[in-house]
């Protein structure tokens, strides 16, 4: 694999997804909803599982989960909830689908959604758009994108190869003398950042920071502006470890005056499984304590919902 993405365990077994189906029609039946009990169910299971339990309660009740949540739930822990318990790849294509139809483009949401796509998850969410808006995914964004370097980045990196023939010092120098100068030269941070194995790009990394005395993101950070740095910022945290990736957009979803409620919440449903608890605790200890802007932000049952999704309830 290019890009290889984490994984989850193998799911538990059907009798024991068909008794959290039980437990869920509990807790959406009657006058009030028991949010305690669907937290505990979608904190405890993985993305596969949650998609087993979602139809295994169609088998038993003959109802559908989203549409039960949809109606005892409102806000942003229905987003939340709904979410997790959608099929993971469907969600993503839906993201996708969302961030470019209409008049503009949501770019932020765009560079987030594609980025965090490792190599297997590009070819299912690909097939899965195809199949529900009739359009081939790369051709939807390529003709709602333009040549700005965020969009030649995500384009690339949809459509990557590893074919980097240098070695990590030699590409440390392309990159450096990228930057020099007046000007930068995009098209040598494109082609590396998305031709190359993460392993090599690491090692491109290090050989950077002893070459010229500063990390290769301070120079990104240095070098592109606006909705650029954003993308490139992030796919070089990904290239290093997803998981830095995947810390770097839950701090922007929290950072400043509001919360970005969507970003946090399509994060949350496409990434928490893969990084909980310790892992993600770790990458995000560079922007501070994960659960403690958690608290800061977020209030009541969403709140909950968010720590136990991450693994810190």
């Amino acid at each position: 694999m290019f890009r290889p993405g984490p994984t989850v365990n193998a799911p538990q077994g059907e009798a024991a997804l068909a008794t959290m189906a039980g437990e869920l029609r509990k807790a959406l039946k009657g006058a009030g909803t028991d949010e305690k009990t669907i937290i505990r169910i979608a904190s405890t299971h993985n993305f596969i599982e949650r998609a087993l339990i979602s139809r295994a309660f169609t088998a038993q009740f003959g109802l559908s989960l989203e549409k039960e949540l949809k109606s005892d739930l409102a806000g942003n822990i229905e987003k939340l909830l709904v979410g997790v318990f959608e099929d993971r790849h469907e969600f993503w294509a839906r993201k996708i689908h969302e961030a470019i139809k209409g008049a503009g483009t949501d770019e932020k949401k765009l560079i987030s959604m594609v980025i965090l796509m490792s190599d297997e998850d590009y070819k299912i969410v690909s097939a899965i758009y195809a199949k529900n808006y009739g359009k081939d995914m790369f051709h939807a964004i390529d003709g709602d994108t333009g040549a700005q370097d965020w969009a030649r980045l995500i384009k690339a990196w949809m459509k990557g190869q590893n074919n980097a023939a240098m070695s990590p010092e030699q590409a440390a120098e392309q990159l450096h003398q990228a930057a020099k100068g007046a000007g930068t030269d995009e098209d040598v941070f494109i082609s590396i950042m998305c031709n190359m194995v993460p392993d090599v790009y690491r090692a491109v990394a290090v050989a950077y920071h002893h070459k010229f005395g500063k990390t290769l993101r301070q120079t990104i950070e240095k070098e592109f502006t606006g909705k650029s740095e954003f993308a490139f910022l992030l796919c070089h945290d990904y290239l290093i470890n997803p998981a830095e990736a995947v810390a770097s957009l839950l701090k922007t979803s929290m950072k400043g005056a509001g919360t970005d409620d969507e970003l946090l919440v399509n994060v949350t449903v496409l990434m928490s499984d893969y990084f909980r608890g310790q892992a993600i605790a770790g990458a995000y200890k560079k922007f501070g304590d994960l659960a403690k802007d958690i608290k800061s932000d977020l209030t009541g049952k969403y709140e909950d919902a968010m720590l136990a999704m991450w693994g810190f309830k």
